[in-house]
């Protein structure tokens, strides 16, 4: 019994050191999570503070004040998913959006070292439910190569760019007249991860191509670019997939 007994002790390690390291990245992200709820508070409270010793606020002023508040808001709301262990993917879609009400949040602000420590958390937490197995973080996905596909359909006048990233696409008009009738459908969000993207042009009568893949440079964003060269607008479809 004496000689097995430091073989047991291994054994015992190996097979509980993979639940020690999931519960160390779950504590990870609530940690995070927890401290972006916490200064994104501060930072609201300081936005309006500012505002209200400002007797001669604008339009721009009050927009600052009101993004700063919904975004503590959405902070609150992505800290009790992550507490209430959301699927993966509920995760990844709300701190996509997080993000993105975070980008209209740095465009009207003047509090940089608040913000700063705010951007700083919101991309520890894209890292740590990005690096680990299976691209969710402690939360892991059911595989490791998470597939999907998305569908687009719109007009196009002369040359536009579409912006995917995560459950959402946005059209860039870079010449001719814009349209606002863009519709993608998605099968799954795009992953906050490097993926290859594949394109099939369904419809339109100009060209389309993947101008970029999804990297850590772009903030993880497939961009398709629409060349329409012939007069008026052209309507498009396309569909990727990763």
């Amino acid at each position: 019994m004496i000689t097995k007994s430091p073989l047991v002790v291994v054994a015992i390690l190996l097979f509980v050191s993979p639940a020690f390291s999931q519960f160390g990245q779950v504590n990870r992200v609530t940690d995070l999570a927890g401290q972006l709820s916490r200064e994104a508070g501060n930072f609201a409270d300081a936005s309006y503070n500012n505002f209200t010793n400002n007797s001669r606020a604008y339009r721009n002023d009050i927009e600052a004040v009101m993004l700063a508040h919904q975004f503590a808001g959405a902070s609150q709301i992505f800290y009790r998913m992550v507490v209430d262990r959301r699927r993966p993917q509920d995760l990844r879609d709300a701190l996509d959006i997080l993000q993105n009400l975070g980008r209209a949040v740095d465009r009207n602000n003047v509090q940089r070292s608040n913000w700063n420590t705010v951007q700083r958390l919101m991309t520890d937490i894209s890292r740590e439910l990005s690096n680990a197995p299976g691209g969710g973080g402690q939360y892991p996905d059911s595989g490791g190569n998470r597939s999907g596909s998305m569908s687009w359909r719109g007009r196009v006048d002369d040359d536009v760019r579409v912006r995917i990233r995560g459950g959402t696409a946005n059209v860039e008009t870079i010449g001719g007249t814009p349209y606002y009738d863009g519709q993608a459908n998605f099968s799954d969000s795009l992953p906050n991860r490097r993926v290859t993207v594949r394109l099939t042009q369904q419809k339109g009568r100009g060209s389309i191509i993947i101008e970029q893949q999804p990297s850590r440079e772009n903030d993880f964003t497939a961009i398709v670019r629409i060349r329409d060269t012939r007069g008026g607008a052209g309507e498009y479809e396309f569909t990727i997939e990763w």
